[in-house]
């Protein structure tokens, strides 16, 4: 062989049969997506992966097969009779709502005895709410149709609870709940069904200017300014003594700060969080002090 042909093959790059030993194609994947395979099978082995797998199938066959236990809410109503119209109405948040349809109380179809016969018969009602009239009373009520799986229903909860307990979050296993409750009713678009359709509301979006972003921001500024820590040292120089004493200043601040149950807990837990801490006082006792104040 001349020097030039071999020359030329020492030049050429080897072949992907010559490069691997046992003569297959090597894999020339870049090594970001063997990184993202071994977390996903890293994950994918976790007991709290099966375990969130494993409730929601299981909520999955249940929603599908487990017929619901249905039963009969009864409110009692004050209703009002609109002069103009004559038509009854009541007030509900402020709104009078009128009454289209008003039946005798031994006509409802959304009575108990009707209910029994169709949890044996495996049916549901066929309307969810119903307006009643009791002569005998004289009262007006308003039935409402309210199913169940019987100790079924415990599973989103329980599903929390252990995924806490395994995990050590909170927020993932509060989220692992819904999505097996939502399983349950038969919700599996979770953002339209569940969260945009409760989070969607007047009532919600009160609830999270109000808490989340005017009282946090209360917070945030409470603790960042030092009024915390400077509350905590004018305690300890003419009040508290010791861990009694903090315990004790905890349970009177969660009984005159009573605003409601979130507002209390994070209004009084941010105050006496830097009086706990400097009379040692643990995370656990205080957050069960403030919480059966709140």
């Amino acid at each position: 062989m001349s020097e030039e042909r071999q020359r030329s093959y020492a030049e050429q790059p080897p072949s992907d049969d010559a490069a691997s030993p046992h003569g297959a194609a090597l894999d020339w994947s870049p090594p970001g997506d063997e990184g993202s395979l071994t977390g996903l099978m890293r994950v994918l082995r976790t007991p709290a992966t099966w375990l969130f797998l494993a409730a929601v199938t299981g909520a999955f066959l249940i929603g599908k097969y487990v017929p619901p236990t249905w039963s009969v809410e009864r409110i009692t109503l004050d209703v009002k009779t609109d002069e103009p119209s004559g038509q009854l109405y009541y007030t509900y948040q402020g709104q009078p709502v009128y009454l289209k349809e008003v039946v005798p109380l031994e006509q409802a179809e959304l009575s108990s005895y009707r209910m029994e016969r169709l949890n044996r018969a495996g049916q549901a009602p066929k309307k969810t709410e119903e307006f009643v009239y009791d002569r005998q009373e004289g009262l007006y009520y308003q039935l409402l149709a309210r199913r169940h799986w019987r100790f079924w229903s415990l599973l989103p909860a329980l599903t929390a609870v252990v995924l806490c307990w395994v995990t050590r979050e909170p927020l993932t296993s509060l989220f692992g709940g819904i999505v097996v409750g939502a399983f349950i009713l038969g919700r599996y678009n979770i953002t339209e069904s569940v969260l945009v359709a409760n989070l969607a509301t007047p009532s919600a979006a009160g609830v999270l200017v109000l808490y989340l972003w005017l009282l946090g921001g209360l917070m945030g500024i409470w603790a960042r300014t030092g009024a915390a820590r400077a509350f905590a040292e004018a305690m300890t120089k003419h009040v508290v003594r010791g861990r009694r004493s903090a315990k004790l200043v905890s349970w009177l601040l969660g009984i005159i700060f009573f605003q409601g149950g979130s507002i209390s807990t994070v209004l009084v837990g941010t105050t006496v969080k830097p009086l706990a801490d400097r009379h040692r006082v643990s995370h656990e006792e205080l957050a069960y002090i403030v919480d059966s104040t709140a």
